[in-house]
């Protein structure tokens, strides 16, 4: 496919899958039902930080190797990623589903206890998904269109909670979640079936294990520290604010960061060709804005819609949607900041340069934690949104230094010649 055609199944189909849990979220709002969204969304938002962390980077990496990968090889080159992949990311899945697991043996919440044991099997079942592979095949709009179900499967499972005791809820969502992926897997394994590259079982070494997860490990450091900011405001925002408050934040906020992940699916569509590109152009500033110079217009687009959006739900509503519209309004700007930072961010890591994008990932996640504790106890929300400014300011400015200042001052040198 094209990167636009895939650039559009990715945002359709995230359109669909978080469109539906925001509708559901909706309904809890209105039935005034904040204690089961509160929730919910937080056990939800950690459940994806741990698939994300089991993924372990495969994404890019196997993208990457398949898309420098020349003719006929391309096939035999993502079956032998895929098992490197599935070998890695199953040993990740073991180790934080003990984690999980520990936690809602202590926890003493019904609702903790009844969810994180029921979405666990989510974790190993999602060891063996095929997205980096449809992704190297420039079939990432596939890939997005099967991720999509566990987010269905999420909202409707929301929907028939209703008023059940914690404990049925949290199994009910739980289960939810794990079915969905399986779904998801499934599908992606049978559309590979269908275009006769399905990943035959392939040995792998230790040694080939080793080396991916030393590279995927790189890229999952540029990735989990974001979104560990956003968990610990999270944290931030229910110690000051309260469980009401949490849960409205919450639903604003996911109106940005969905706007953010549309962005990173125009970028992930584009993400071969920039590889492609930067390979011939080196450490290029140009070279990376240009390859993504879709989403770059569109960040500019989203950011503006959403001050505008928010302001308008702040000024004419009342109640939690009026809040929530403040929300948007104080986040957009974040939209903006972050998706030029991420450009950068995916540019090295187009290079090969993990270990550069996994620092500013560190030093970002650390200057967010100081500022998010700090100016969310001074300022509440409005802390919170100018913190994770700060965040891709440091993040954007760390790449930037150690990757493309140099490729910057040779060209200039040139020109000048």
């Amino acid at each position: 496919m094209r990167g636009s055609t895939n650039a559009a199944l990715l945002v359709l189909s995230f359109a669909i899958g978080q469109g539906s849990i925001f509708l559901a979220q909706t309904w809890l709002i209105d039935r005034g039902a904040l204690d089961l969204l509160a929730k919910f969304a937080m056990h939800f938002s950690f459940a994806i930080l741990a698939l994300m962390i089991v993924d372990a980077g495969s994404p890019v990496v196997v993208t990457r190797r398949i898309a420098l990968a020349e003719g006929p090889d391309a096939v035999m080159v993502a079956r032998r990623y895929y098992w490197q992949a599935c070998a890695v990311r199953l040993a990740f899945a073991i180790v934080v589903g003990l984690i999980g697991l520990a936690y809602a043996l202590v926890s003493g919440d019904a609702f903790s206890c009844a969810y994180v044991p029921a979405a666990l099997p989510a974790l190993a079942i999602w060891s063996f998904n095929a997205t980096g592979l449809l992704d190297g095949l420039k079939l990432s709009g596939v890939s997005g269109l099967t991720g999509m179900v566990a987010y269905v499967a999420s909202a409707l499972a929301l929907a028939i909670t209703g008023v059940r005791s914690p404990g049925d809820a949290g199994l009910i969502l739980g289960c939810a979640l794990s079915v969905g992926y399986a779904v998801a897997v499934a599908a992606q394994l049978a559309v590979l079936y269908r275009l006769g590259c399905f990943p035959q079982v392939l040995a792998v070494s230790v040694r080939e294990c080793r080396v991916f997860a030393c590279e995927g490990g790189a890229v999952l450091l540029s990735t989990v520290p974001g979104q560990m900011s956003f968990r610990f405001q999270i944290v931030v925002c229910a110690v000051v604010l309260g469980e009401g408050s949490t849960a409205l934040f919450l639903y604003g906020r996911q109106v940005a960061a969905a706007a953010s992940q549309v962005l990173e699916f125009v970028r992930r569509a584009h993400f071969p060709a920039m590889v492609r590109d930067m390979s011939l152009s080196g450490a290029s500033f140009d070279t990376a804005f240009r390859a993504q110079r879709l989403a770059t217009s569109l960040a500019f687009v989203s950011a503006f819609s959403l001050i505008l959006a928010g302001t308008l739900c702040f000024l004419f509503l009342s109640g939690p949607f009026a809040r929530s519209g403040l929300v948007v309004s104080l986040f957009s700007i974040g939209v903006l900041t972050g998706a030029l930072s991420q450009t950068l961010a995916q540019a090295a890591q187009g290079l090969g340069r993990y270990s550069v994008v996994a620092g500013a990932a560190g030093l970002s996640m650390l200057a967010g934690f100081v500022a998010s504790a700090g100016l969310g106890s001074l300022m509440g929300l409005a802390g919170l949104a100018v913190a994770e400014v700060l965040t891709h300011a440091v993040g954007a400015a760390t790449v930037y230094r150690a990757v493309f200042r140099e490729s910057q001052a040779r060209t200039v040198m040139r020109v000048g010649a």
